[in-house]
């Protein structure tokens, strides 16, 4: 019965973003809802081709300047095609102080990896309105760094609710972190049940939406 409702609520989460998604742009403050450009070759917060086929990328609504409302966020990276066996991911404070870092490994396969900021005693949760920077790193080679493929980036934590401002957030900051959080509830949702043909339509219309449509059918690295 537990598992029932989970699942109840999660859809409801997906169905919920998608009227979000849905709305006209008049009630987004008149700005267009943002689509998925990848960015050039010159862009210095992103670089492949070194280890890898395509450089990594980061899934959010947009673009790699994301907005939640999780304390302890995730973080949804595109993991190409690579010959290199470890990927890194780290978080610092706008002082540029360690947040945390992590190196997972990889078994070659190209997918969807899922970062969670864990919460820890060591770790403190994001402050609420700061930014923060995060890197996501493919080790191509541990002797020398410098020639990682990576994707770098901000987040901010926000809150729908602020008994000291009054004005709160806009509607367009409410849409972004409300579908960024989505986002990563869907994807949960996915790796939960992955015979579940709607869950499965709603992830590959999310990506169609943001430009990340060549990333359909691919699986989600554990």
């Amino acid at each position: 019965m537990k598992i029932l409702s989970q699942t109840r609520f999660l859809r409801t989460m997906i169905l919920m973003a998608c009227a979000i998604a849905a709305m006209p742009s008049q009630l987004l403050t008149a700005q267009t809802i943002p689509t998925y450009d990848p960015p050039p070759p010159t862009d210095p917060t992103i670089r492949g081709n070194n280890c890898s086929t395509f450089a990594p990328d980061l899934l959010s609504p947009v673009s790699k300047k994301a907005i939640t409302t999780a304390a302890y966020p995730t973080f949804l990276f595109f993991v190409p095609t690579t010959t290199a066996r470890q990927v890194q991911f780290s978080i610092r404070d706008r002082d540029l102080k360690s947040i945390y870092r992590q190196t997972f490994s990889l078994s070659g396969q190209t997918g969807i990896l899922r970062v969670v900021l864990p919460s820890a005693p060591n770790i403190k949760e994001l402050a609420m309105g700061q930014s923060y920077k995060w890197e996501f790193s493919i080790i191509c080679s541990p002797e020398d760094r410098g020639k990682d493929d990576f994707v770098v980036g901000e987040l901010q934590r926000v809150t729908f609710v602020d008994a000291k401002s009054p004005s709160q957030l806009t509607l367009w900051e409410r849409y972004r972190a409300f579908e960024y959080d989505a986002l990563m509830v869907l994807d949960l949702l996915r790796r939960s049940n992955p015979k579940d043909r709607l869950i499965q339509s709603e992830w590959e219309l999310w990506l169609v939406r943001h430009k990340f449509g060549d990333l359909k059918g691919l699986p989600a690295i554990k």
